[in-house]
């Protein structure tokens, strides 16, 4: 599936750190049109994630790399790049079409890291490469929820005590 972006070490940083530009932009896009407080909180935290990825990123970068980065690859791994006309994200029908994009972006991130793992040989980059898989993974299980609750599925979680599961 990634034949290209894991051809080498460089390749996959390269666009890995492109993949989390395009999530800093797009989960602070979408906090900044939020109206809701809570919603706006959550995806900033989702976008200062993201910038700490790509930090942690282009550390790894000159570290095993080293030199300068040069030129990112124009999109990055994942759906993000598909919602961004000259820089400003497109205007989508409804919440839960951000958060359909959101969830299949932090999927398809947290395969590429794990497959990526499999490239490198270095121990500590492994180990960056799992924590990130499985970061990535908890935004995709934070965005799960958040669609759920927008569909109306979160009862069970709210529930007064009488307990739903039981009848």
């Amino acid at each position: 599936m990634f034949e290209e972006q894991l051809k080498n070490t460089a390749t996959l940083l390269r666009y890995a750190i492109k993949g989390e530009e395009m999530g800093v932009m797009f989960y602070g896009a979408l906090a900044e049109r939020s109206g809701n407080p809570e919603a706006r909180k959550r995806l900033e935290h989702l976008r200062d994630d993201e910038k700490r990825h790509k930090a942690t990123l282009l550390g790894i970068f000159k570290k095993h790399i080293g030199g300068e980065l040069g030129n990112l690859p124009e999109r990055g791994l994942d759906a993000l790049a598909t919602v961004f006309e000259k820089g400003q994200l497109k205007a989508l029908k409804s919440e839960v079409e951000y958060i359909n994009l959101a969830i299949d972006a932090e999927l398809v991130t947290t395969k590429f890291y794990k497959e990526g793992m499999n490239i490198v040989d270095d121990k500590e980059f492994k180990d960056v490469l799992y924590q990130l898989a499985e970061e990535e993974n908890s935004h995709y299980e934070i965005l799960m929820a958040e669609r759920e609750a927008l569909a109306g599925n979160y009862y069970w979680f709210s529930s007064d005590g009488t307990a739903p599961m039981e009848d």
